[in-house]
């Protein structure tokens, strides 16, 4: 066993500090470069669907690479399970490199596969690198990995604990032999693998570069002192921040096997400068494919706060010594093996990133100067659709179609979420090209395109998703897998008054007569008109046959509103109508704005709106305030969005709405049981909304003027959600 090196720390003055620091930052984006010069996989070079990074001698994070913010969890506890497995057996050595894929020993799912390096001075451990990337296929009961039917994670794929790959520099050809056997596409796998060696050999010889340069003590007192700054600005940050209690929920729509919902809760608790995200209210784990073990909690959680709380502090250790993340193992979110879990990402993982971004964004919303970085929820339910056969040069072909990146953000407060951002936690990825796709998969484009009603309303609307059609060309058919959430809960939730989006929706159309339009010159740019058979799925459905006469249409989330929509200018209304963002339908439904071709009708749109609002009234109202406070002479303590405020009078703290500074409610109470309420059908809600038959969505308005203050989604049978909770 070789000890850790012991250094002493040295006095580094603030240029050399941020030199070395931009040094370690950018040896983890020479890592990215190389592993993305190296591997073939769209999934490396379009989706960036991976992540490196430089980490101390017991896995601390020191840098991370932004792409997949998953990752950021999964490296560092990849190298902590290296050192409890291989430590006092194998040995850690110079030179040696470590490949992990087990979900139960830091893997996100099965295809998430990791490659580790320590890093040694003078036969010390110092540090390691590490990197980790999404493969096509490692083995399992189906192409691809994303077993939809299994029971058992063993049946899922591979399950690889840390094994030495690489002794004391040299291959073990019979360990790499071994892994890629199992693969159906063991070229593709033994290229990606080499790509994250070199990335890691980069990682090493630069560290190593770096320390002859500076000193080893130096750069580890740089190394350490950078998590300690992030440390202390996180907790600066978090006491700026009242105390509290946030709340969120989410949904995850069937399992695999049956169209159950299974509840994703987090409670998180701030004090001072800590803050505790408690998911123990989460269902039990399913029997299909979409828990996440406690490695893809940790991913979800990280994912979730990292570009909220922490937007312009440096992301490394530090940042999470503050956080304690409490589960119930034997949970969707924490589920025990040998549960299947290669939804990964795709499953329970992302409804984690989900809420924790909802619970972090309340937080944040209750302090005037960070109000502007709270965000309603991302496009939350990603579609997969992989395709497996043969491609139009009779090669093996076995991947996802990457359409799922072109989903929409989230609302702000003062500003709508942008158009097809892509996914929030993908932070370089980039839509996947056409030609590319084209290329290297036996698949045709018929169109691609922005889709209308996609975005959640909202004073402030989400960003659109794109969505995409498919032929088969070059090949009479493949198999192929659909598989998501979404589908029937509406998971891109709005905040303070703002809409979700719409649902995920697909649409498979079998034996039409698309060849014979395209031989007379005719390209639809929509499923409309063509004949042949729509077959309805479910969210997850077991694999079918794609054939060369089928067509494909997906369209994924977008992002969830902010405000009541009532509160949108006419103006931007009418725009949205005109640029295709909402239909007229919607515009007078949701945000009663009667507009069309010759432009805004002003009086009908004035009438439309004080319909509502009369609606609105007219909703049944929860329990009356016993006592009216004096606003006007209250002590502010607390904003709640930009929606209402916490204020003191009289000795006694109540929730106050900011539209007409009326008092709805005591703050120690849930000011929704005061609220007028009303049970929403799926068309209120918009065209592309569909509510499963175990869930209910609940309007909440100011019993006083009726402006909307939330839009919740919940389990039928149980009492609205406390969701905002300030210590007054």
């Amino acid at each position: 066993m070789h000890q850790v090196y012991e250094y002493t720390a040295k006095e580094v003055d603030p240029i050399t500090f941020e030199v070395i620091r931009h040094r370690l930052l950018s040896i983890t984006d020479e890592q990215a470069a190389t592993l993305a010069s190296v591997s073939g996989s769209a999934l490396v070079n379009e989706a960036t669907d991976f992540n490196t990074g430089l980490y101390r001698a017991f896995g601390e994070v020191v840098t991370m690479g932004k792409t997949v913010t998953f990752h950021a969890a999964s490296l560092s506890l990849m190298v902590k399970h290296v050192i409890e497995d291989c430590e006092d057996t194998v040995g850690i050595h110079p030179g040696d490199m470590f490949i992990v894929n087990h979900p139960h020993k830091g893997a996100l799912h099965c295809p998430d596969v990791g490659v580790l390096a320590p890093i040694f001075v003078d036969g010390k451990r110092i540090g390691w690198t590490g990197a980790c990337a999404h493969q096509l296929d490692v083995g399992g009961m189906v192409p691809g990995s994303f077993a939809s039917m299994a029971k058992d994670i063993r049946q899922e794929g591979m399950l690889i604990p840390p094994v030495k790959i690489i002794d004391r520099g040299e291959l073990r050809s019979d360990v790499l032999n071994f892994i890629t056997g199992m693969s159906r596409l063991p070229t593709n796998l033994s290229l990606d693998l080499k790509g994250l060696m070199a990335a890691n050999n980069i990682g090493v010889k630069s560290v190593l570069d770096t320390i002859e340069k500076y000193g080893v003590d130096t750069v580890l007192t740089v190394m350490d002192g950078m998590m300690a700054l992030s440390e202390t600005k996180m907790r600066n940050r978090l006491r700026e921040l009242p105390d509290g209690v946030f709340r969120a929920q989410a949904f995850l729509d069937h399992d695999g096997f049956d169209n159950k919902v299974y509840k994703i809760h987090v409670e998180l608790r701030k004090r001072g400068d800590s803050i505790q995200f408690d998911y123990t209210g989460s269902d039990p784990q399913a029997p299909g494919f979409v828990n996440a073990t406690r490695t893809g909690l940790l991913a979800g959680v990280y994912a979730g706060i990292l570009p909220v709380i922490a937007y312009d502090l440096p992301w490394n250790e530090g940042l999470l010594r503050p956080l304690e993340v409490i589960s119930h193992e034997g949970s969707i979110v924490s589920c025990k093996f040998p549960a299947p879990c290669s939804q990964g990402p795709l499953g329970a993982m992302w409804l984690v990133e989900v809420t924790t971004t909802e619970v972090i964004s309340k937080l944040m919303a209750t302090h005037p100067d960070y109000l502007a970085e709270a965000q309603a929820a991302p496009a939350s339910g990603p579609d997969l659709f992989h395709i497996h056969g043969k491609n139009q040069y009779g090669e093996p072909a076995t991947a996802p179609i990457l359409e799922v990146m072109l989903s929409g953000g989230g609302a702000y407060a003062h500003r709508d979420g942008v158009t097809v951002s892509g996914q929030r936690n993908i932070t370089a990825g980039r839509a996947p090209n056409v030609e590319t796709t084209e290329l290297k998969l036996p698949v045709l484009y018929m169109y691609r395109r922005i889709v209308t009603d996609s975005s959640g309303p909202g004073r402030n609307v989400g960003g659109q998703a794109a969505g995409a059609a498919f032929v088969l060309h070059g090949v009479d058919e493949v198999e192929s897998l659909v598989a998501c959430h979404g589908y029937e809960s509406p998971t891109s939730r709005g905040l303070f008054g703002g809409y979700p989006s719409g649902c995920n929706h697909r649409r498979f159309l079998r034996s039409t007569n698309i060849r014979q339009w395209m031989a007379e010159g005719v390209f639809p740019d929509r499923l409309d008109g063509l004949d042949g058979e729509e077959v309805e799925f479910t969210a997850k459905p077991p694999e079918f046959a794609f054939g060369k006469d089928d067509v494909y249409e997906c369209n994924p989330t977008a992002g969830g509103g902010w405000g009541d929509p009532l509160l949108r200018p006419v103006s931007a209304v009418a725009r949205d109508v005109a640029a295709g963002v909402f239909s007229p339908q919607v515009a007078e439904r949701i945000f009663g704005v009667v507009a069309g071709a010759q432009g805004v009708d002003e009086v009908a749109t004035e009438a439309a709106r004080a319909a509502i609002r009369r609606r609105r009234m007219a909703w049944p109202a929860g329990k009356p305030l016993a006592a009216r406070p004096a606003v006007a002479e209250s002590e502010p303590v607390a904003i709640v969005g930009d929606v209402g405020r916490i204020v003191r009078s009289g000795g006694a703290a109540y929730f106050v709405c900011n539209h007409c500074d009326g008092a709805v409610a005591p703050a120690s109470e849930n000011w929704k049981d005061y609220a007028r309420w009303h049970l929403a059908t799926p068309d209120e809600l918009g065209p592309r909304v569909r509510i499963h038959h175990d869930l209910e969505v609940v309007q909440y308005a100011c019993p006083h003027c009726a402006t909307l203050l939330d839009v919740e989604v919940r389990r039928k049978g149980e009492a609205s959600l406390f969701d905002i909770q300030v210590a007054a």
